[in-house]
């Protein structure tokens, strides 16, 4: 966990901390099935006072091991996420339940860390633009070598939608 004493800060209208940290996936509550982080978290940021919340702007970075879609290898690529939330003090009226509250001086930023980096993962990843992936057929790697496999065959429970198509 990632907390911070705002209490300078909550003295000043203007005041900021500059936040920089290079944490374990663990302080920011990240599993290895939730995202194979390899290294460090890198976090840089802000957070200051806006009047009646604190705001959090930070950057956050990461190596992750990750599986091509389409040739299966292993890679590591870094994954960057962004975060902008406003932290209100407990208690205030009309804050919303989903809303990033803090007690007294101290602010709890795991969340929204967290958060950022796992949404900035990509659903489908590749090793490289232009992966030719695995031959469906043969199952070679195309990356390495070409195969003259057949690939335009049709399922045979499909084979009577062909007619509906035009060469």
């Amino acid at each position: 966990m990632i907390k911070v004493n705002v209490a300078v800060i909550k003295k000043h209208l203007t005041g900021k901390k500059i936040l920089q940290y290079d944490v374990g996936s663990a302080e920011l509550d990240i599993s290895e099935t939730d995202l194979p982080v390899a290294g460090l978290v890198h976090i840089e940021g802000e957070l200051s006072n806006v009047g009646d919340v604190l705001l959090l702007k930070a950057k956050v970075s990461a190596a992750v091991n990750r599986v091509c879609s389409r040739c299966l290898k292993e890679f590591t690529a870094e994954s960057f996420g962004e975060v902008t939330e406003k932290y209100y003090p407990s208690g205030s009226p009309g804050v919303e339940n989903d809303a990033y509250v803090y007690n007294a001086d101290i602010v709890d930023i795991t969340e929204p860390l967290r958060e950022s980096l796992l949404l900035a993962e990509p659903l489908r990843v590749l090793c490289k633009e232009d992966c030719l992936g695995i031959c469906p057929v043969c199952g070679k790697d195309r990356n390495i070598q070409p195969c003259s496999c057949d690939t335009g065959t049709i399922d045979p429970r499909l084979a009577a939608l062909k007619q509906f198509i035009k060469y």
